[in-house]
């Protein structure tokens, strides 16, 4: 039975790496702190009301629905251990789990079919140095949980093929049950696991409906009680969502945005973008198919990468179609990153190693290593202009001098008056104030959800804080708003105004 040890004197390199990593981290994020979004919001208010009562809500006190729970459970039990508040201790713990991700990464590299020591340094280069990694760990995401775990699941599931134990096997599926309920798109290492036992030709056909049964019922068990108790809570499994507004072939062109931006390709036409994605998915499901033929491929760190990829890229190209997303980013796709690094390249070795001649294989090898290179030559490139952005102004969000220094953002932390018990407050970045200023405000319904803004309607009075950064086009406009309210500014600002709204029968 052969085990995963990690010979350390073997990973050196992945030791620099990941210190290296740790020290990238702690410098994005010297200036402002970690980088804050409204999902971020959502995970510190989370974590900390669990800690303060034992439930899981989110600003104003309703039962966190939209999220699944894990990670804000784990960033509470981040605060429990240090008695430190998530947000002071958040670029730390970044910094560590992408230097976990890193050095993880040193490792799986290390167990490839077909690796030398310049193949393997190039791509832990690439992957400290990576924008699209570094933008997820200088930021309080899911996904900087959700990428370690991908990793540990590769790392169990390797381990299962050699096997085919039962411990390893529940090894494995619990890593994909706390996926699962970090982020809803980790349903794709259970559909990715299944998949991997169905083509095993290691095991007979009852052998694999007893290990997928296995493995697909304790893979989704966290998520699935995590369901149930939304219902309970809230009438709702997910939250609300809507239906999805953009067509299956822009969604595409996104994806391949994104895949385009990863390899520092600086095409911009949307038909490149398309016949890239497609291609690389086309190239990635052949690799795959050619692993099951191959008995001996199959059993590899490689293709459970690749299936991994195949899923999960199409699981968000599908779904981002069906249901309404943010537009396909970097943050999307982030979890794929490194399963697209690592089958893009893995058979460099390979076939430099067939050329027939030393003077060709050397050749190749400059070439290779050239390309190398240029890539990592263009992440420096981007990574010195945002470091440079960042450490003068913070990381785009609310830690950003934006945010922080904003006018009346300084007004409502030194001015309480509006935040009273007894009043109705709203605002169009309801996020902002929580975070800003320690207090817990409505966001103004979107306009989608009648029943949202009837209840606005029928209030009254209303304070409303009103921010002029960022606006979102889903929420009701001020011109909405003064069609069914009385409007009256009682504070102005270069970057927002204070309200009152009332009914205008009053």
């Amino acid at each position: 039975m052969s085990k995963f040890t990690p010979d350390l004197k073997k990973n050196i390199d992945t030791l620099i790496a990941s210190a290296v990593g740790f020290i990238l981290v702690i410098l994005y994020t010297q200036y402002g702190g970690i980088g804050i979004s409204p999902d971020s919001i959502a995970y510190t208010c989370a974590s900390r009301n669990f800690i303060a009562t034992g439930s899981f809500t989110d600003i104003i006190g309703l039962p966190l629905v939209a999220f699944p729970l894990f990670y804000p459970f784990f960033l509470s039990c981040i605060m429990f251990v240090t008695q430190t508040d998530i947000i002071t201790i958040a670029p730390y713990l970044n910094a560590f789990l992408f230097a976990t991700v890193i050095f993880l990464s040193g490792l799986i590299i290390e167990k490839f079919k077909y690796k030398t020591s310049w193949y393997k340094r190039i791509l832990l280069a690439i992957i400290t140095f990576s924008p699209s990694l570094i933008e997820i760990y200088t930021m309080l995401w899911s996904e900087t949980l959700f990428i370690l775990l991908i990793l540990l699941f590769i790392l169990f599931f390797h381990r299962y093929f050699r096997t085919h134990n039962i411990v390893t096997l529940v090894t494995a599926a619990i890593v994909a049950a706390l996926a699962f309920d970090t982020r809803y798109a980790g349903i794709t290492l259970v559909a990715t696991g299944c998949l991997l036992i169905f083509f095993d030709k290691n095991l007979g056909w009852k052998k694999k409906t007893e290990h997928t049964l296995l493995f697909g019922s304790i893979g989704i068990s966290l998520a699935a009680l995590n369901l149930l108790r939304n219902v309970l809570e809230n009438g709702l499994a997910t939250g609300m969502r809507q239906k999805g507004v953009t067509p299956l072939s822009k969604n595409i062109e996104f994806s391949g945005g994104v895949l385009s931006d990863w390899f520092t390709i600086q095409f911009k036409e949307q038909l490149f973008f398309e016949i890239l994605a497609i291609a690389i998915m086309i190239l990635f499901i052949i690799f795959f198919v050619r692993n099951i033929r191959h008995w001996k491929a199959y059993y590899t760190y490689e293709n459970a990468s690749v299936a991994f990829f195949i899923v999960y890229v199409l699981f968000i190209i599908v779904s981002s179609t069906i249901s309404r997303y943010e537009t396909i980013n970097n943050r999307l796709l982030a979890p794929a990153f490194l399963p697209a690094l690592w089958i893009s390249t893995c058979q460099i070795p390979k076939w430099r190693a067939k050329l027939p001649h030393r003077k060709l294989r050397w050749i190749f090898f400059a070439f290779s290593v050239g390309i190398g290179v240029i890539v990592i030559g263009s992440y420096f490139a981007i990574n010195n202009e945002n470091l440079s952005y960042m450490r003068e102004t913070g990381i785009p969000g609310y830690t950003e001098d934006t945010w922080t220094k904003s006018r009346i953002v300084n007004y409502l932390q030194k001015n309480n008056e509006y935040f009273n018990p007894d009043s109705t407050v709203y605002s169009n970045h309801s996020q902002a104030v929580y975070f800003l200023t320690n207090h817990s405000v409505s966001s103004l319904p979107e306009r989608v959800y009648k029943h949202d803004v009837k209840e606005f309607k029928t209030e009254s009075p209303i304070v409303l804080i009103w921010f002029y950064n960022d606006p979102n086009p889903d929420l009701l406009t001020m011109k909405e708003i003064r069609k069914c309210k009385k409007v009256e500014r009682v504070k102005s600002f270069s970057d927002g105004a204070i309200y009152i709204l009332k009914n205008k029968s009053n």
